[in-house]
């Protein structure tokens, strides 16, 4: 293939083959900043346009711009709001001015708000990520480092010296280690898409499995200063990013070259071929102008992943031009399987092992009945005997065999085969099952273990958002039971498709939505106050839901069926029947009269601070029954200043 339309045809044919992972791909490198921050501006905080006033140092030169912050908020805000303002305040020794600076640009970002129908809100004024945005933007977190610093030396000169230093070296450290090596995991999914079938998502281990992690930062560090210098000429700017535009391709298929050795290698494959490849790029425009016109939609769900796949097509072209005309080191690039498949006769020897992997694995006889419907279909079992060790024996090692048969059969990359050995995991395979079936009090235990985490969250962003520590929850033990219930209730529910990552981590979303909403309604029309409230968080429909909330549910439904819980279980599985029994007898047995005292007597802490306002209000002697107040440890009445 040697024009533009035969590598964009190849291009969207890999596209087709792997589109969530490449989306995926896609989408990390523009969270990140590596590439494609553009596709993230439908997700911006605000899309108004708005004027940002920008002061000089002498105080006199004031300067209107008017621009689309949904376009890059993030670096627009900081920009404005921050490089010219607060950290050369900081770094001046004034606290005080930027702190001041801090409140005011704080409240603006809070001030602004937009609704569908009064009920599902845009807003983005509260949240876990709105707050972090906000307080970025504003400059809250900068000026809390700096004065924890400040209270720490005593002096405001070394105070700002430590900061500024601080500050750089932790930008840096990121930019080495994160942003600039990941454009090369990038290039590497995206080239072992482009010959085979499957591509898993431990490739983004890539990199740290074959131990070549720091010395890709270092070369990827190279490329980008020669870059960046040559781009202070403007026009070398133009003929060197494309002199080095097969760099992090070429590191992705030999991370063993230094950055020099890939740097060189690069300019002499594009020899002559620069222009053809600033065509290529400019052929995208027309696409570019599409992802404009969704504000980043187009690009974040198709363009980028199309125009990356294009590329990889080039770089194979590119590169066979390379062997064909003997460009010095051409040899480096040595993955012999990165765009060709490996012989059977190959494959076989680095995979004898397996024959030996299918002998271990015979199949149980299946269980009828009740017990077997619930194994089945909600992979619960009553207890852990020697029929459960078998099956999960069995299921440990089919699940290796299909990772090593896919490389067997050509249908994703043979990792046995490359040029560079991957470290070994031990016993991860077996330890990380995640198709396992869990006894009872394995679910018992793992439930109060997600209750208790959940409560440890919200205690904790409470502290960080509020500055005081609260005993949040319905509840006065510490747990939230809408976290353990989402837990264990996805990770029973969702058994017949754990297999499939994808359609698992949106089956959570819509699980724990209809969770939350729920608890949420059922605790107003109860108690007629609310424990959480989402209003003036994005997406929310009527405060019980958010759209913020229901990805962070996602996530970590992800993290708990596929990491937490086959960690958890180990653990859990060798306790003796005995002593499992105990635990979750004293566990439940607190965890049911905790229930039963806060069902008639809430816990005032863990309202929202309006609902609790109202509850006292409608209930003035409530305080007397909260079980601190009861117990004598907390005066509820001083706490809650309650006149009376």
């Amino acid at each position: 293939m040697n024009t533009r339309k035969e590598w964009k045809k190849a291009g969207k044919k890999s596209l087709k083959a792997h589109y969530w992972i490449f989306i995926t791909v896609c989408l990390l490198a523009a969270v990140i900043g590596t590439e494609y921050e553009v596709s993230l501006e439908f997700f911006s905080a605000d899309k108004d346009n708005i004027r940002v006033v920008k002061q000089a140092e002498d105080g006199k030169k004031v300067v209107d711009k008017v621009r689309e912050e949904g376009s890059a908020a993030l670096p627009s805000t900081l920009d404005d709001r921050l490089s010219e303002n607060i950290l050369v305040d900081l770094a001046k020794g004034n606290a005080d001015k930027a702190e001041k600076k801090t409140a005011e640009n704080e409240k603006k970002e809070q001030k602004k708000k937009d609704t569908i129908g009064g009920v599902i809100s845009l807003n983005h004024q509260r949240g876990v990520l709105a707050n972090i945005v906000n307080k970025v933007s504003s400059g809250a977190v900068i000026v809390t480092i700096y004065s924890a610093i400040l209270s720490i030396v005593k002096d405001n000169n070394w105070a700002s010296f430590i900061f500024v230093s601080l500050a750089a070296l932790m930008l840096i450290a990121v930019w080495i280690f994160l942003i600039n090596v990941y454009r090369v995991i990038m290039k590497r999914i995206f080239m072992e898409g482009s010959t085979y079938e499957k591509v898993q998502f431990n490739r983004f281990l890539f990199l740290s499995r074959v131990g070549r992690h720091f010395k890709v930062s270092k070369a990827a560090l190279k490329w980008t200063v020669y870059e960046t210098l040559w781009s202070l000429t403007i026009v070398g700017y133009f003929i060197k990013h494309y002199a080095y535009f097969m760099t992090p391709y070429i590191l992705a298929e030999n991370p063993d070259m230094t950055g020099s050795e890939a740097i060189t290698l690069s300019r002499q494959m594009m020899y002559g071929h620069k222009w053809e490849c600033f065509k290529l790029d400019f052929s995208f425009i027309l696409w570019d102008i599409l992802g404009w016109i969704t504000y980043g939609l187009a690009t974040l769900f198709f363009v980028a992943a199309y125009r990356e796949s294009t590329y990889v097509e080039y770089y194979k072209y590119i590169r066979k031009l390379a062997f064909d005309n003997k460009i010095e080191n051409a040899e480096m690039m040595n993955d012999k399987y990165i765009f060709a498949k490996a012989d059977k006769e190959i494959i076989k020897p680095a995979y004898a092992d397996v024959r030996e992997i299918r002998q271990e694995g015979t199949e149980l006889p299946k269980e009828k009945g009740v017990k077997g419907f619930f194994a089945k279909w909600f992979g619960i079992v009553p207890v852990m005997n020697e029929y459960e060790w078998d099956y999960r024996r069995i299921q440990t090692n089919k699940a290796k065999i299909k990772n090593l048969e896919d490389a067997i059969d050509g249908k994703s990359y043979p990792r046995r085969l490359f040029t560079l050995p991957e470290k070994e995991k031990g016993n991860r395979d077996s330890s990380m099952l995640y198709t396992r079936r869990y006894c009872l009090i394995s679910l018992v235990l793992m439930f109060f273990v997600f209750c208790f985490i959940g409560w440890g969250w919200e205690v904790i962003l409470h502290l960080v958002e509020k500055g005081e520590v609260v005993n949040r929850g319905v509840n006065y033990g510490p747990w939230l039971p809408i976290y353990g219930t989402g837990g264990i209730g996805a990770l029973l529910v969702l058994t017949r498709i754990k297999k499939y990552p994808v359609a698992t981590f949106f089956a959570s979303i819509v699980f724990c939505g209809v969770i939350e909403y729920i608890t949420g309604a059922s605790l107003l029309a109860k108690h007629g106050a609310r424990f959480w409230n989402y209003s003036g968080y994005f997406l929310n429909i009527n405060g019980h839901v958010c759209a913020e909330g229901l990805l962070v549910f996602g996530v970590a439904c992800l993290a708990c069926i596929y990491v937490v819980a086959p960690v958890l279980d180990n653990r859990f599985s060798m306790l003796s029947l005995k002593t499992g029994i105990i635990i979750c007898a004293v566990l439940l047995t607190v965890f049911i009269a905790d229930n039963i005292y806060s069902g008639k007597y809430p816990n005032l802490e863990g309202m929202s601070p309006k609902s609790r306002e109202q509850y006292l209000k409608d209930n003035p002697d409530a305080y007397k029954h909260q079980l601190w107040n009861v117990l004598g440890i907390k005066n509820m009445q001083k706490k809650y200043k309650i006149k009376g």
